[in-house]
């Protein structure tokens, strides 16, 4: 028997947690032979937490790093979810063994020296790709597992508003809505709700990747909440932040996307080197950001157009 660890990309958000724990569970159901265990790559957000605690769920532990094998022995084998590029995933990661990749965003960096189960959909969710495994391999998902996978759809969707939200997404979060006798929007809400009023360090680095735009490493974060003025009331301290954490990451530039899901749109901040940035959202940098209305996904309305700036 083979230990398989699954997770999702750094600094993880809901969707990159539930998807590895609910993943697992699904992986190992089918391959009882083989010990699938969830891991995360980072702090445990607030909601997860609570969910987890709430459906009986163990947290998944922190996995800092991947050592290269001993002489003699196999590489660690792993499944990838909710990314698929090495600066988004763990250290040491060239010393595995990818056994399978879930995912919904673009296709990245990854190799692997074998074929593997690698399932891609552009959906909004991860999760919503999870959610079809469990029809397409012929298992039930308990109401737990259902409740951790709304829960994701409607956060990484952002309550259905998010322009990465397909009509497959709706459908899924209709059915998993009618299953468990709640309604999705009031439930993602409340998620929604429970988070913290983060400080300016948190900010920036809770939610953030790293992107190769062309020569240059580009961070790119966001920010959800239901107030972004109470955010901005701190503008100078996020300002100080990201220009720490760039410097600390050692990235030419960053953007930050203070997301407010009520007025639906996002004041973008950016620092360093953004030319590439400003290029592809088509802005200027300001002191006191940009205000993007309609801009709610970090993939598909800021990460996309800026990578596609420097082709």
């Amino acid at each position: 028997m083979s230990t398989i660890l699954v997770f999702g990309h750094k600094n993880p958000d809901n969707d990159a947690i539930m998807s590895a724990v609910v993943l697992a569970q699904l992986l190992g159901a089918c391959d009882p032979d083989n010990d699938y265990v969830a891991r995360r790559l980072g702090p445990l957000p607030k909601e997860s937490a609570e969910l987890l605690a709430e459906c009986g769920f163990e947290e998944p532990e922190l996995l800092e790093s991947i050592p290269a094998p001993a002489e003699g022995e196999q590489p660690q084998k792993v499944v990838l979810c909710d990314h698929n590029e090495s600066a988004q995933s763990v250290d040491g990661l060239a010393s595995a063994e990818i056994a399978g990749v879930v995912d919904h965003h673009r296709i990245g960096d990854v190799h692997t020296a074998a074929p593997v189960a690698y399932v891609a959909m552009p959906w909004g969710s991860t999760c919503s790709i999870v959610y079809r495994l469990f029809g397409v391999l012929g298992v039930e998902p308990t109401d737990a597992q259902a409740k951790c996978l709304l829960s994701a759809m409607m956060t990484d969707m952002v309550m259905l508003k998010s322009p990465t939200t397909t009509e497959a997404d709706r459908g899924f979060v209709a059915e998993l809505g009618a299953r468990l006798g709640i309604d999705p929007v009031e439930f993602g809400m409340r998620i929604f709700l429970s988070r913290p009023q983060l400080a300016p360090e948190q900010m920036v680095s809770t939610d953030i990747k790293e992107f190769e735009v062309g020569s240059q490493r580009i961070l790119i974060g966001q920010y959800e909440t239901v107030s972004k003025d109470a955010a901005l009331s701190q503008l100078a301290e996020i300002r100080a932040a990201m220009e720490a954490y760039r410097e600390q990451q050692g990235a030419d530039g960053i953007v930050l996307c203070v997301t407010d899901i009520m007025e639906e749109g996002s004041q973008v901040l950016m620092s360093g080197d953004t030319a590439a940035a400003e290029r592809g959202l088509g802005v200027e940098a300001c002191e006191d950001g940009v205000w993007m209305p309609g801009v709610l996904s970090r993939k598909k309305q800021v990460a996309a157009p800026i990578l596609a700036a420097a082709e």
